[in-house]
């Protein structure tokens, strides 16, 4: 959707709202690496600058902030028009009312910013489910594949680490909540995931999340 409609988006921008996204995604390419590809895109305070960088950093996956405050705020005007629906696993709805039904809170951690998060679980195929959920959290709590920010995660909620369940289908994010002490670490399994190594083996590992919930 992001990169469909891209360009049109972009045109509808003042000059402030672009100069402040080219700032934002500037600070996004000096976060990486040397010889990243992504560094390749022409760094230009222009339509087709801005557009040349977002194109360049989602082709190469990058998860970063500045990226995702765009496409939040993109994501938002297609909810808003009913474009589109977010979209979730058949198992998530049970499980959220499971949780409910036990006072489990159940906590959002996507590389997605909070607003792009709200407006998905607030417009689902399922209907606005934010009434389930506790809190959200994104890449200015860290990277996901940093342990402390796991750490800053389980401090904001005020709770001990060991007594957070913490589902991904990452291997690196797993890792890092394991290094953070959180208390259960799982794997989940879905069609089309990455084929786990050694690592990801390690882990306790669920096809649904109903196995995570109790009878």
């Amino acid at each position: 959707y992001v990169l469909k409609n891209l360009n049109i988006y972009l045109s509808t921008m003042s000059d402030g709202d672009l100069n402040n996204t080219f700032q934002a995604l500037c600070d996004d390419l000096k976060k990486l690496p040397e010889g990243h590809p992504s560094k390749s895109a022409a760094q230009e305070a222009t339509r087709d600058g801005i557009a040349a960088m977002v194109e360049a950093l989602m082709n190469n996956d990058v998860k970063a902030t500045g990226l995702k405050a765009l496409q939040g705020k993109m994501w938002k005007a297609g909810y808003a028009s009913g474009e589109i629906k977010g979209h979730i696993y058949d198992d998530f709805v049970p499980t959220l009312q499971w949780c409910h039904s036990q006072n489990v809170q159940v906590y959002i951690y996507s590389s997605g910013s909070i607003q792009a998060q709200k407006l998905l679980f607030g417009n689902s195929k399922s209907g606005d489910l934010l009434k389930f959920l506790s809190g959200h959290y994104d890449t200015t709590s860290g990277p996901k594949k940093e342990s402390n920010s796991y750490k800053t995660i389980a401090s904001s909620i005020g709770v001990d680490p060991l007594e957070i369940t913490f589902v991904s289908d990452s291997e690196g994010e797993l890792v890092a909540a394991r290094d953070a002490g959180i208390g259960n670490v799982i794997m989940s399994i879905r069609p089309g995931n990455v084929p786990l190594t050694s690592i990801g083996k390690g882990f306790p590992a669920v096809h649904s999340l109903l196995q995570v919930c109790g009878n």
